[in-house]
């Protein structure tokens, strides 16, 4: 299968080894075309064939920019909208209308596109095959944290930290995690919102047991807590975390059953190639044809996202309001 990807990397590698060709297009330098504005549909495949690439499929994979591409709703081929950071992008269910399917990373965002009558499935994250560290050898570091601090969706995360460092030793920096996690025993994971986020697989995948808080959106599902991952705490509860923590690096042999159960159930059911390999057989069930009964309707619905975003974009962003004002008001 051909493929053209837009927006996030993090399935290219994967699919392009289960044998698919892929040519990716991003605002960023890791894409094989590098956009510099948000474009057409019309213009992204003539420059797809520009390049000798005629596609059989389309994915659009969010990687928290606004959107990329303006009209979803023309393409002519099968197309499929990952949503990622559904919880803090109301904009994301009305574009999700401009596409065949919809995939959505957080088990509970995904009535709120059903409830549209929009075609959508749970798509959880997963870990890069790449990556996998098998557990045990030397890891001198009990527990870690590798994140930013002081963003805007997630101001609870700095206390949390502090306090946590004041009832138990914590290593903390931001940057690539894998050489850190691959050195450590447990990972703290604290999210933006009680979503199950890439840090969950990430920590598991670089084999140190992962201490996750307590919340929804299928963490039950997809791993078996106090087996597969440590029991949880409760959100922003640095005692309860501490506790978990002091707990578990008094049990030797249990924290790595959990640790080596964990890691399997990542290696076997959540990585980047499960996850490709699941994309490929929804993109090949999709059929082809036109679109054209319903092109006005999912049109409209695209373009309702577009005036979300310009009544809610911050004033420091004129320029994007008003683009975005444009064409929410176009025809066709």
């Amino acid at each position: 299968m051909r493929i053209l990807l837009l927006g996030g990397m993090m399935l290219k590698g994967a699919l392009i080894a289960l044998g698919h060709s892929v040519l990716s297009f991003a605002f960023t330098k890791d894409a094989d075309i590098v956009l510099g504005r948000t474009v057409f549909a019309e213009k992204l495949l003539a420059i797809a064939r520009e390049h000798g690439f005629e596609p059989d499929a389309f994915f659009y994979c969010d990687n928290g920019n606004l959107p990329m591409l303006i009209d979803p709703e023309t393409l002519d081929i099968p197309s499929v909208w990952y949503s990622i950071d559904t919880y803090c992008n109301a904009w994301h269910v009305p574009y999700a209308k401009g596409f065949d399917r919809t995939l959505v990373a957080q088990k509970d965002f995904v009535s709120q596109f059903t409830n549209e009558g929009i075609r959508a499935d749970w798509f959880p994250l997963f870990a890069n095959e790449n990556t996998l560290h098998e557990p045990g050898g030397e890891r001198d570091v009990p527990v870690a944290f590798v994140g930013t601090l002081g963003h805007k969706n997630n101001p609870d995360r700095k206390p949390f930290l502090e306090a946590f460092k004041t009832l138990h030793p914590l290593v903390h920096y931001q940057g690539n995690y894998i050489p850190l996690f691959t050195r450590s025993r447990i990972v703290l994971n604290q999210t933006a919102a009680l979503e199950v986020n890439f840090r969950c697989f990430e920590s598991i995948a670089c084999g140190a047991a992962l201490l996750m808080e307590t919340c929804e959106n299928g963490l039950g599902d997809l791993f078996a807590i106090g087996q597969e991952i440590l029991p949880t705490y409760t959100r922003n509860n640095a005692q309860e975390a501490a506790a978990r923590a002091r707990e578990a690096l008094a049990h030797t042999d249990s924290l790595q059953r959990i640790t080596e159960a964990g890691f399997q159930a990542v290696k076997k059911r959540h990585t980047d190639r499960v996850r490709a390999k699941t994309l490929t057989g929804i993109l090949e069930s999709i059929p082809h044809g036109s679109r054209e009964d319903c092109r006005k309707e999912r049109g409209a619905s695209v373009r309702k996202a577009f005036s979300h975003i310009a009544t809610h974009l911050p004033e420091t962003m004129d320029k994007e309001r008003a683009f975005f004002k444009k064409v929410s008001l176009r025809t066709g």
